[in-house]
């Protein structure tokens, strides 16, 4: 048995090395779009990282209002009894809110790291200084530098 212990450290514990860590290099999947492209998926890219704000958010109220909710069911007042029903709300808030805090927590991160590559990209291209594009009058030439 002490020879499985031995092996187990040895394989798992190990077995990694330092060719296995590339971070030299950085695939950046944005790389061969055109300004157009990168516009539609940087702004794509910021609803992403908005909706990932807004369900952490309502996430995070869920989870501190079913506590508030459990809480008060725990620790009532001195006339009132305990209230299961609010106990039992109270429980089933901090359980779901898991679902909307799973998903902003990733999709806020998701959308800011495809919002720094897209970036990256539109800053390494230089097609985009002179654009026609949409003003508070209308249309007409937008500079950007």
């Amino acid at each position: 048995m002490k020879y499985v212990l031995s092996l187990f450290i040895a394989v798992f514990m190990l077995g990694e090395d330092v060719r296995g860590q590339d971070y030299i290099f950085h695939y950046n999947p944005y790389s061969g779009y055109n300004a157009d492209q990168l516009d539609l998926a940087l702004e794509q890219s910021k609803r992403k990282k908005r909706n990932g704000i807004i369900a952490t958010g309502v996430g995070t109220g869920m989870l501190i209002g079913g506590s508030v909710m459990m809480l008060d069911a725990l620790y009532p007042s001195v006339d009132e009894p305990f209230n299961a029903a609010t106990f039992g709300i109270g429980i089933g808030l901090m359980s779901f809110s898991g679902f909307p805090l799973g998903y902003g927590f990733v999709s806020w991160i998701m959308g800011n790291e495809a919002i720094n590559l897209i970036e990256i990209e539109l800053l390494a291209s230089g097609e985009r200084k002179l654009k026609l594009k949409p003003t508070w009058d209308g249309y007409g030439l937008v500079f950007n530098f």
